[in-house]
């Protein structure tokens, strides 16, 4: 999949804007042009939402300004909703985005167990892949960590983790890193096969990693180890109780890894 076409999601209550700064260095790799989007939550309580809107288009304007001065191709767009989360969403299948870039927003277990969060609304509704930024750092270690799960003979399954491949062959092409797999397994008596993952990966058996445990700790142990600067994961669920299962090795990681994070649909 091309990356021709960046949504930023810009956060109005935040000064300084990570996603914004990834996208821009991920535009000049990539040459894809950057759609700057921001909604203005009409529940909040603010005495003059005109006034606010204004304030917030200024900031966008200020960051395509940034982007166009250094030869990237980028728009705004404001909207004011009730529901900015699945107004993002929205937006993103209008302007046909490759890939939307947010920065994280940090919540606990047991916030993310009694409400809806705003990162859980876009893994399971948006129209394409999602990079949650976790800081603004160089991706200094030049290593992808694509987690796929080798042993499911479900056909969802089995495609998601070719796109999960793929998409660590381009990003490790667009950024000159090097791409990592690992799958986590808890049968013993069925350990996938390094070298027979390798060959279907196209990489050295020496960047396949099998652990076992669970999905969850499994990955997040393995970044930490190989100093991963971003972990690509899939989810084939979007609604209702498989939705809430099969999302939660992707939620949790959020919360407890240090490396950013692309989520595939």
């Amino acid at each position: 999949m091309a990356l021709n076409k960046i949504m930023v999601i810009i956060d109005p209550t935040c000064d300084e804007q990570a996603a914004f700064e990834r996208a821009l260095e991920s535009a000049h790799m990539t040459g894809a042009r950057l759609h700057i989007y921001a909604c203005l939550d009409q529940q909040v309580s603010i005495s003059d939402v005109q006034a606010e809107a204004q304030r917030i288009q200024t900031v966008l304007d200020g960051l395509a300004d940034r982007a166009q001065t250094d030869g990237i191709e980028a728009v705004t767009e404001l909207e004011i909703a009730a529901d900015w989360r699945k107004q993002a969403v929205g937006a993103a299948a209008r302007c046909s985005a490759s890939m939307i870039f947010k920065t994280y927003v940090e919540h606990s277990d047991l916030q993310r167990e009694i409400r809806t969060t705003y990162d859980w609304t876009l893994l399971r509704l948006a129209p394409c892949p999602v990079l949650l930024i976790k800081n603004m750092r160089d991706w200094s270690h030049r290593k992808v960590l694509a987690a796929i799960n080798s042993q499911s003979p479900d056909e969802a399954h089995i495609k998601l983790n070719n796109q999960i491949i793929s998409f660590s062959q381009q990003f490790s092409d667009a950024y000159g890193s090097d791409a990592h797999l690992v799958t986590a397994y808890q049968d013993r008596n069925h350990i996938p096969d390094a070298a027979e993952l390798a060959a279907t990966c196209g990489v050295g058996v020496e960047y396949i990693h099998i652990v076992e445990g669970k999905p969850a700790d499994v990955i997040r142990d393995t970044a930490d180890r190989i100093e991963a600067d971003l972990i690509i994961i899939g989810t084939v669920g979007r609604s209702g109780i498989k939705g809430t299962i099969v999302g939660n090795t992707s939620e949790r990681l959020l919360d407890h890894t240090r490396s950013d994070l692309l989520v595939l649909n």
